[in-house]
């Protein structure tokens, strides 16, 4: 089974098939920003199993962190609300530990289903995605949110050691072909890039040289998070 993360599907008077894609062994890399890829320390995932489910350990190793305790269940037996998504609204949900130098986090992600339409010769032509958030919790307190923007592609916000963020898809392999799916993501401050993770195949991550420690632990547990990440279902039921 493969590994799948978000990217919307488009339907025509209400009717919608989702297109998630999944990185394999065989998944073309991103293309990594210039700026990522100069100012920062690739961080080498290992462990990474391109399949899940509750007979799967989906543990894996993330250079000096370690990703454990992966739980899908999280919507069905919770009653809690994270990043302003209640467990009653949201699909997918799934819990994970991660362990830094600093302490330990519980990361908690999620989807949730967002429809837009608009008028189309004489009809409806609508769009439906799961937008996802995830927030992590314990050594620090950290969240993301991404939405699909009006072309499908994932946009967003983070927030890590009180710093706000911009987070978006990567949608461009380094070949420069174009995917319909995010390859990975970027994280950035008004200045300078923070942090990529790539989400296809084993995964890799990029760290800013400039991150403190605390903040490095922090985007670590979000990118946990995304590397985790699995649409609910390959159609979206009105």
């Amino acid at each position: 089974m493969e590994r799948i993360h978000p990217v919307s599907g488009w339907s025509y008077f209400g009717s919608l098939v989702l297109v998630l894609g999944a990185g394999g062994c065989t998944a073309a890399h991103m293309a990594v920003p210039k700026d990522v890829g100069t100012a920062s320390d690739e961080i080498t995932i290992t462990d990474r199993s391109g399949m899940s489910g509750a007979l799967v350990n989906e543990a894996f190793t993330m250079g000096p962190y370690k990703v454990t305790d992966v739980d899908r269940k999280w919507n069905s037996s919770s009653t809690s609300t994270i990043v302003g998504v209640s467990s009653s609204e949201a699909k997918g949900g799934y819990t994970f530990g991660l362990k830094a130098a600093d302490g330990e986090y519980k990361g908690t992600c999620a989807s949730h289903l967002d429809e837009k339409s608009t008028g189309f010769l004489g009809g409806t032509l609508g769009t439906q995605n799961f937008n996802v958030v995830c927030e992590c919790s314990g050594a620090s307190q950290a969240n993301l949110s991404l939405n699909a923007d009006t072309t499908s592609h994932y946009k967003g916000t983070a927030l890590a050691r009180n710093a706000n963020y911009t987070i978006e898809g990567i949608y461009t392999d380094e070949k420069g072909s174009s995917s319909s799916k995010p390859l990975g993501y970027q994280v950035r401050g008004p200045n300078e890039a923070v942090a990529a993770v790539e989400v296809t195949g084993k995964g890799r991550v990029w760290l800013s040289k400039s991150l403190e420690p605390g903040a490095r632990g922090d985007v670590a547990c979000l990118f946990a998070g995304l590397l985790l990440y699995q649409p609910p279902t390959a159609k979206i039921d009105k």
